[in-house]
C-alpha cells in the first residue's frame, strides 16, 4: 500500500525479491494533477501496471466492499509506505503476519505526515527509517528495525528521500524475512519521547524574512522540491507601497552569508542588499540570505540567482523590500 513517489522504491524492492509474491498493489484513486489538472494515475499505480501487478484504488480503504475484495487475496503480509489513509482494526487484523509500516524517521521522533521535512527544518544531525508493526494509532506500533543516516548540510527533502528509500528497502526486506521465519523482535516505543511532524501548511511555505537566516535556509531545503518556499517580489512602481504584492518567486536553493559592510545596518528584513551573483536579502538576525536558485512566477523552469538578477535589473534595485508575509496575502 503506497501512493507517494517515495513508495515506488519499496515496491520495486518487493517485486524483485524472489521470496515474496506481490498479489496486489493498493494506492489512491487517480487524481487531477499538473498545470492543466488532468486526471492521471499516481506513480505507484504506474509502476505496478508496468510490472503487471493488480492495482486496487479504493476511495476509502476501510469500506466493507473493499475489505471483502482484499480478504479474497488472503494476504500473509501487508506493507505500507506513504499510503495516505488510516487503516482500521478490521484491515490491520486481516493478514496472517500483520501490517508493516515503513516510516522515514527514527520513531518515536517525528510521527506524522512530514518527518523528513521537519528533520531538515530543525537542523537534526541524523534521521532514518523505522519498520514497525502497525496498530490503530498514528505511527505508534512496536518497532521491528531501524536504520540511521546522516543529514548532510546541503540535503533537501528530495535528496534525503532518495537515500532513505534505498536503505529503507533493504531494512524492509530484512524485517519481512524475519517475520516470515518467526524470528522478529518487537520493541515497544517510548511514547513519552514522541514528537510530531504535521502536514506542511500553506503558511509555512511563505518565507518570513524576520526569521534567522539559518532557519530560512533550512526551510527552503526542507520544502524542496515540493511544495517549495516562496516570497513575493516588491510591489510594482504603479502600486501604492504595501497595497499588494508583486509576482510570486519560488526559492529552491540559498546560502547564509554575512551582511555586506557597506549595507545599511538598519535595513529591515526582506530588503535587497545586493543583486550581483544573485539577490542577497536581509534577515532578522543581522545576517543575509543569498538566493542561489529561484523560479519566478510564469517561468517554466528554475534559474540561477545570478541569471534572475540579470534578467530583473530593470525591475529590482538594492533597497527594495520583498513584500511581507501578511495573512491577507495568504487568503488571496
Amino acid at each position: 500500500m503506497g501512493s507517494d513517489t517515495l513508495s515506488c522504491t519499496f515496491l520495486t524492492g518487493l517485486v524483485h525479491a524472489p521470496d515474496f509474491d506481490v498479489v496486489a498493489v493498493v494506492t489512491q484513486p487517480d487524481r487531477e494533477r499538473g498545470r492543466h489538472m488532468r486526471i492521471v494515475p499516481g506513480p505507484v499505480k504506474e509502476l505496478a501496471l508496468m510490472h503487471c501487478k493488480p492495482v486496487l484504488a479504493p476511495e476509502k480503504v476501510n469500506n466493507p466492499d473493499f475489505l471483502a475484495t482484499l480478504r479474497e487475496l488472503q494476504p500473509d503480509l501487508i506493507v505500507v509506505m506513504a499510503y495516505g489513509q488510516f487503516l482500521g482494526k478490521t484491515l490491520l487484523a486481516m493478514p496472517r503476519l500483520g501490517c508493516v509500516n515503513l516510516h522515514v524517521s527514527i520513531l518515536p521522533q517525528y510521527r506524522g505526515a512530514a518527518p523528513i521535512q521537519y528533520s531538515i527544518m530543525n537542523g537534526d544531525a541524523e534521521t532514518g527509517v523505522t519498520a514497525m508493526m502497525m496498530d490503530i494509532g498514528m505511527d505508534t506500533g512496536d518497532i521491528l528495525g531501524v536504520v540511521k543516516r546522516k543529514i548532510e548540510p546541503t540535503d533537501t527533502t528530495g535528496s534525503l528521500s532518495l537515500r532513505l528509500a534505498m536503505c529503507g528497502t533493504d531494512l524492509m526486506l530484512e524485517v519481512l524475512r524475519r517475520l516470515a521465519a518467526g524470528t522478529s523482535v518487537r520493541t515497544p516505543q517510548n511514547h513519552a519521547e514522541a514528537s510530531y511532524s504535521p502536514k506542511i501548511t500553506k503558511e509555512q511555505t511563505l518565507v518570513e524574512w524576520s526569521m534567522p537566516a539559518v532557519k530560512i535556509e533550512r526551510l527552503i531545503r526542507a520544502l524542496n522540491p515540493k511544495p517549495s518556499c516562496h516570497t513575493f517580489l516588491p510591489p510594482r512602481a504603479d502600486t501604492p507601497c504595501g497595497a499588494s504584492p508583486g509576482a510570486l518567486l519560488k526559492i529552491l536553493r540559498s546560502a547564509v552569508e554575512p551582511r555586506p559592510e557597506n549595507a545599511k545596518p538598519d535595513a529591515p528584513p526582506g530588503t535587497i542588499l545586493m543583486l550581483k551573483r544573485g539577490p542577497l536579502i536581509a534577515t532578522g538576525d543581522g545576517q543575509a540570505l543569498r538566493l542561489l536558485e529561484v523560479q519566478p512566477e510564469g517561468k517554466p523552469r528554475p534559474m540561477s540567482g545570478s541569471d534572475f538578477s540579470n534578467g530583473y535589473l530593470n525591475k529590482l534595485a538594492v533597497g527594495d523590500r520583498f513584500f511581507p508575509g501578511l495573512s491577507s496575502v495568504l487568503q488571496k
